[in-house]
């Protein structure tokens, strides 16, 4: 069986979710509470047995991560979670791509079998949940099945998205082969209104080269979709890859680029990770001191716009929602004001303006 390469060393969580687990403080909620959490999993038993496949895998992978994690989860305990927080409302990212991971085939017909009924799960979760859920299905973009998931639930109630794990994906934009078909799938995506939330680092190089090849070459595709990226532009923490691209998409946002008019980063993740004091890393900047990269990365947002940042838990790969955007509250150095903006924000794909444009 295939190794999971450098993804171990980031946990095999992240080929998931995010990447390892913090302890947040415990009890009560941040002030004020976000209006939605733009990042969140269920799983039904089918993506459970596949986790507890990768665990029997590469156990050393797992280590440290939450039990959750293992575990079925249902559209009802993310709607706790959303009022245990005091949050109205909670976007559903499928990990339905988890079983087209290619360290891990399936059959192609049981993948798209499995694929199918977790996307179902997710969006039954959402229907039956009088809006208090939103619901993205899980695609691999680089699949024989991916145009037919595509068409299917851009025709179904309860789908209002796609989520594009393109780490799990195997994405490498130093590809122009992965790069033409992910173009041609952002496009797709856009024709059929489906607007796309996307975990875009992984284990492939991630340059300001690369970064600009997205942004030219496949974002553009997007038109006016609304574009999510996850994890505040990296894949959970804050390091100098991920202050990069930050500023790389703060220029292209800056500049009006093409497929930016509703393009918004999670703040899934970002808070929690120490990647700066990972043992081998040499370089100056990456050994500042987390307050230090917390107050870059802040900067970075101020100078993209508080407006393009939407709160996000990656529940139950980090936290408890409540427990996490305490904890975020206390260590992201935003002002109050700053705060609550970023509470009040929307991505765009939740905002009236949106759904009624998206109505048949």
């Amino acid at each position: 069986m295939a190794v999971l390469s450098k993804f171990s060393l980031i946990g095999a969580a992240a080929l998931l979710f995010a990447g390892a687990p913090v302890h947040a403080q415990q009890g009560g909620h941040s002030e004020p509470a976000p209006v939605a959490d733009h990042h969140m999993h269920i799983q039904s038993p089918l993506i459970t047995d596949r986790i507890r496949e990768m665990k029997a895998e590469n156990p050393a992978s797992f280590e440290g991560m939450p039990e959750d994690l293992s575990t079925e989860r249902s559209g009802a305990d993310a709607v706790r979670e959303l009022d245990r927080a005091g949050i109205k409302q909670g976007v559903l990212l499928s990990a339905a791509y988890m079983f087209g991971f290619p360290a891990l085939p399936l059959a192609p017909e049981d993948m798209a079998r499995r694929m199918r009924a977790e996307n179902r799960y997710n969006v039954d979760a959402a229907l039956a949940s009088n809006g208090r859920l939103v619901a993205f299905v899980g695609i691999n973009p680089f699949l024989a099945n991916a145009s037919d998931e595509l068409d299917y639930w851009s025709r179904q109630p309860g789908a209002s998205g796609i989520k594009l794990h393109l780490g799990n994906s195997g994405l490498d934009l130093g590809n122009a082969e992965q790069v033409d078909q992910l173009a041609k799938f952002f496009a797709a995506a856009s024709k059929a209104r489906l607007p796309l939330v996307v975990h875009l680092r992984g284990a492939a190089p991630y340059t300001a080269a690369n970064l600009a090849t997205f942004i030219d070459k496949i974002l553009s595709q997007a038109g006016d979709l609304p574009v999510q990226i996850a994890h505040g532009g990296g894949y959970g923490g804050i390091d100098q890859p991920t202050l990069d691209a930050l500023a790389v998409y703060g220029d292209a946002i800056a500049r009006k680029a093409p497929g930016t008019a509703n393009l918004v980063l999670d703040l899934s993740a970002v808070a929690q990770f120490d990647l700066a004091t990972q043992p081998g890393l040499k370089d100056a900047k990456e050994k500042r001191t987390m307050a230090e990269l917390r107050v870059a990365y802040v900067a970075l947002m101020r100078r993209v716009g508080i407006d393009r940042f939407v709160l996000a838990s990656d529940w139950p790969a980090m936290q408890h929602p409540a427990e996490y955007f305490t904890a975020e509250q206390a260590q992201l150095p935003v002002t109050a004001a700053e705060w609550a903006q970023l509470c009040n924000n929307r991505a765009p794909y939740l905002r009236p303006e949106w759904v009624q444009k998206k109505q048949p």
